[in-house]
């Protein structure tokens, strides 16, 4: 029985149909923003702006202040990229929803851009200050702290998927349907029988 899987597994990992993809982590990090970045726009355009200051409970967030703390982090990492310093922006103040998501985006590509053009030594050893108050709280190099900034912004949007249902807001799709979704799906299946 061994034998046969260590031949199976030798054919597969000989075949044709493995690719082996060379890629660095800037590179990686590069298409993983990419690839978050619609999901976290739907999820921000999600939130009404009548429903802005609902918070579940009185020490969390409001949905406005997880937006801009969201949004902030792509404008953090442009800053810390293109200057070597990040300025923490705990928050902004957007006017609209449209207004934060356009700036999100453009934030967004300017730092992928940044990015690309920066040389594996600044990626994985230049160190950023992240810096609060006018005090570092930490600092990274560059790779980690990018690292660091996107699974806050992946966290802090899960923060605010927890809140549309109670704000009596459709959750919108993350990484696949959501109940609202599969109601509708099945609601459609039975209409056809």
């Amino acid at each position: 029985m061994i034998c046969l899987f260590s031949e199976l597994l030798t054919h597969v990992v000989s075949s044709h149909h493995l690719k082996i993809i060379n890629m660095t982590t800037r590179n990686y990090f590069i298409s993983c923003w990419r690839e978050e970045l619609p999901i976290t726009v739907n999820c921000l355009r999600n939130v009404p702006e009548e429903r802005w200051n609902w918070q579940p409970h009185r020490k969390t967030r409001t949905a406005k202040e997880l937006i801009d703390h969201i949004v902030c982090h792509a404008e953090d990492l442009e800053e810390g990229v293109q200057t070597g310093v990040i300025n923490h922006r705990l928050s902004t103040n957007y006017a609209s929803i449209d207004e934060a998501i356009h700036q999100f985006e453009q934030h967004s590509a300017n730092l992928l851009n940044l990015i690309a053009a920066t040389n594996d030594d600044d990626w994985n050893h230049k160190i950023i200050p992240l810096v609060v108050f006018g005090s570092t709280a930490f600092e990274l190099c560059m790779r980690d702290m990018c690292w660091r900034l996107f699974f806050d912004v992946i966290h802090h949007r899960g923060q605010l998927s927890i809140y549309y249902r109670p704000m009596g807001v459709p959750n919108p799709s993350i990484y696949g349907p959501t109940a609202e979704i599969m109601e509708a799906r099945l609601a459609e299946l039975e209409g056809k029988n």
